[in-house]
């Protein structure tokens, strides 16, 4: 994990400096006209004259000490500002995967249970059209439909009380499960499919046992293991969609924050956002491994 969080940082630092553009002049676009001098005075006092190697090994001394440093736009630490929007991600995210659960598996499943037949062929054509279709199109149709037309729900921003902040976040959440309900279905139904077919399947079968005994005691279990993989496996890309689907509802997440410090330049608060990007991806990986052991005994005692 160390060296995993280690690369994903120093690539990050790198990358963003890359970038053409000054900080300080998009930061100053607004006021006045700044002399050269005046804006070397401030990118001296912020420490970006000095060259990039020294820059990042200030910045993982710093981080080493817990200090992410202050953000060059709003010059508020940027611990403060992840800290403030990292709940909002988290909620979005969550709600989002629970989503992809609650239907994905059971379509998944009931379509394995039902092979060949027209509820089968409905299922995989739903996966279907969720593999295919962007998950941005489908936002922007969600908020032409739903907030538009019908003016049934919110299309940007987040509601201030309990029940304006859970109408304002089944748009985002729907679109961003998306990008994982097309692929957990199918998953879902091939897993099960496989597992149905295997020795002890038909063994308990063969010794009396009920349809729904044999096809949620004994095979569900062995048929999660695949689709734990592949929900891990994709929460970064889930996370990745989130960046996008944040900017595109005005959800006020770390997603949200990345971009616009994208466009501002503000190296610190991107670098740092990614660095929690990647850690949060990585916890869920680990989570995921534990997890296995608790499914599948086989794991547990080897």
């Amino acid at each position: 994990m160390i060296p995993l969080v280690f690369g994903v940082t120093t690539a990050t630092f790198a990358l963003i400096h890359l970038i053409p553009g000054d900080p300080v002049e998009l930061m100053m676009s607004n006021a006045r006209q700044l002399t050269q001098e005046e804006i070397h005075r401030i990118r001296e006092k912020l420490g970006l004259n000095d060259p990039l190697p020294i820059q990042y090994v200030r910045y993982v001394t710093n981080l080493l000490k817990g200090d992410m440093g202050k953000s060059v736009r709003s010059r508020s630490a940027v611990s403060y500002e992840i800290m403030q929007r990292l709940p909002d991600t988290v909620i979005l995210t969550v709600t989002s995967i629970c989503l992809v659960l609650v239907l994905a598996l059971p379509i998944g499943i009931l379509s394995a249970l039902k092979r060949g037949t027209w509820i089968d062929t409905l299922a995989m054509t739903f996966a279907l059209f969720g593999v295919s279709i962007p998950a941005f199109w489908f936002g922007i149709m969600l908020m032409l439909i739903f907030g538009l037309h019908l003016d049934w729900l919110p299309t940007v921003g987040q509601g201030k009380t309990p029940i304006e902040f859970a109408r304002s976040l089944i748009l985002p959440s729907v679109t961003l499960s998306l990008i994982l309900l097309g692929l957990v279905t199918r998953v879902a139904r091939s897993s099960m499919l496989e597992v149905l077919s295997l020795d002890y399947v038909r063994t308990a079968r063969a010794k009396g046992l009920g349809a729904k005994w044999v096809n949620f005691r004994h095979a569900l279990p062995n048929a999660l293991i695949p689709i734990l993989t592949v929900v891990s496996g994709q929460f970064a890309s889930l996370l990745g969609g989130a960046v996008l689907i944040e900017k595109v509802f005005g959800w006020p997440g770390i997603g949200r924050l990345a971009v616009d410090s994208i466009f501002a330049r503000d190296y610190l608060v991107v670098t740092n956002t990614v660095l929690v990007f990647a850690v949060m991806v990585i916890l869920v990986n680990l989570a995921n491994d534990i997890l296995y052991c608790y499914i599948d005994p086989r794991i547990r005692f080897q």
